[in-house]
């Protein structure tokens, strides 16, 4: 058997509960369903960011966005240091993109791909229908906006061509949905009606004791105060659409490959670079936050090569393990300096924990600003540097400006009440301190897990 092919579908801002097979009572992801009946379903995959460039580029590198210096929304990247694209290429692999590479500044291909199509389009602002942040609307099939499909067409004809060259490859599929703007073409726009939709328990238009002051403003500034509790239902019933679009497009990519006649040598990783609020908190979108909305992400892994085991994998995982994993399975080497853990490894221990950061280094505003009207989270909403620790029961968030967040996720799954200030929990806390000091000063890998030499 020759070096087997990778596919990568990632779509952009997608909720790691918004699948049926991790659990959502009607969504319907059937094609992602069936990709996980016949591999690996994560079921506590972590992205090192909850913003799009550090996380994607936390992925290709293998370290976190204190190394690797990118902690805002569109990436900085300097693609000649070391990370996983390059090291394909330079084993062989053809290495194609259709969608955001959202990781360098300038157009990526040519650069860390060697074909494709580089697009994003950001929160799609200029769209005449979008004014806040959980606005929706019906997308026009012929919309220079309605990129999935197009990019879908582009993939399956680099599959097509590449199947014929026999020479192994690397496609990543980077989809705009389900990021908002709210809104997809039909038949998907009406695949579910607000009606269906129930609002989350942790849904709230105020402050609480112990809210961190950017989720604050950002109910405020997006104007998330003033949402209608049937606006919100609109924006999680297009938000399914646009997931269902997405799940149409896995179907694509699998017949293709089954026709082709390499679907067996093909390994096929869904994940997405982080989450969404969807309501939460009483708010859409995202932020340098680290609720499990935005840093607990779908991640399945279909590996026809046999050496991961199937089924339902419950430990704790961060999502640049599974990168460093594809470079195991392909015989592809680590790009220096990662901070990966492939599960591949020799010694392998599953992760006692996971860390993320995020947010700019500087200050968030004391104050809501007046008159200020944001439709994405852009500045200031995403200043302010946090770092989280979490393990199976307890997550503790700790930000240089901010109030400190403890949560007993056993519980308190949905992140309600935050216990940092209690008493009581003065001991666990302290503990998940310690911890997380120490992970800080290895650059958020582990200590136990260091490199020798």
């Amino acid at each position: 058997m020759t070096r087997p092919n990778v596919v990568i579908l990632n779509p952009d801002q997608m909720r790691w509960d918004y699948a049926s097979c991790y659990g959502h009572p009607f969504i319907g992801t059937r094609h992602l369903e069936a990709l996980a009946v016949e591999g690996t379903l994560f079921e506590n995959a972590f992205v090192a960011c909850p913003m799009c460039g550090p996380s994607r580029t936390s992925f290709i590198t293998g370290q976190y966005p204190n190394e690797h210096g990118v902690r805002d929304y569109g990436g900085n990247f300097n693609p000649s240091l070391p990370n996983a694209l390059s090291a394909f290429r330079e084993a062989g692999y053809r290495v194609g993109l259709w969608g955001k590479d959202h990781i360098m500044r300038e157009n990526a291909i040519g650069v860390l791909y060697d074909e494709g199509e580089d697009i994003c389009i950001g929160n799609m602002d200029h769209h005449p229908a979008y004014h806040n942040a959980h606005d929706t609307t019906v997308l026009s099939p012929d919309s220079p906006w309605n990129l999935t499909g197009r990019l879908t067409d582009g993939g399956l004809d680099f599959i097509e061509r590449q199947a014929d060259a026999r020479q192994p490859f690397l496609l990543t599929l980077n989809y705009q949905d389900p990021h908002p703007f709210f809104t997809c073409p039909e038949p998907w726009a009406s695949l579910f009606h607000p009606d269906q939709f129930s609002l989350p328990s942790n849904f709230r238009r105020e402050p609480v004791p112990g809210e961190i002051r950017r989720l604050s403003h950002w109910r405020i500034h997006s104007h998330a105060d003033q949402m209608s509790e049937q606006d919100l239902r609109k924006a999680m019933a297009m938000y399914c659409g646009q997931i269902r679009y997405v799940d149409d497009q896995i179907g694509r990519v699998m017949q293709t490959l089954e026709d082709v006649g390499i679907l067996d040598n093909t390994i096929v990783l869904f994940w997405s670079d982080h989450g969404e609020l969807l309501g939460d908190y009483g708010v859409t979108h995202k932020l340098p936050a680290f609720y499990d909305s935005l840093v607990k992400v779908p991640l399945v892994l279909r590996d026809p090569t046999g050496r991961i085991a199937k089924g339902r994998n419950p430990h704790l995982t961060e999502s640049m393990d599974i990168m460093a994993l594809l470079l195991d399975l392909c015989g592809v080497p680590q790009p220096a300096g990662s901070r990966a853990l492939s599960p591949l490894r020799e010694h392998y221990q599953a992760r006692a924990d996971v860390f993320a950061e995020g947010g700019l280094i500087c200050p968030q505003p004391a104050n809501p600003i007046p008159g200020l009207h944001l439709k994405a989270p852009s500045g200031p909403t995403h200043h302010g540097p946090g770092v989280m620790l979490r393990t199976n029961d307890w997550k503790l968030v700790e930000y240089a400006e901010d109030c400190g967040e403890l949560y007993d996720l056993q519980a308190d799954p949905h992140e309600a009440c935050n216990l940092y200030d209690s008493p009581s929990h003065a001991d666990i806390r302290s503990r998940l301190q310690q911890r997380l000091i120490q992970r800080q000063l290895c650059k958020g890998q582990a200590p136990e897990d260091m490199r020798h030499g």
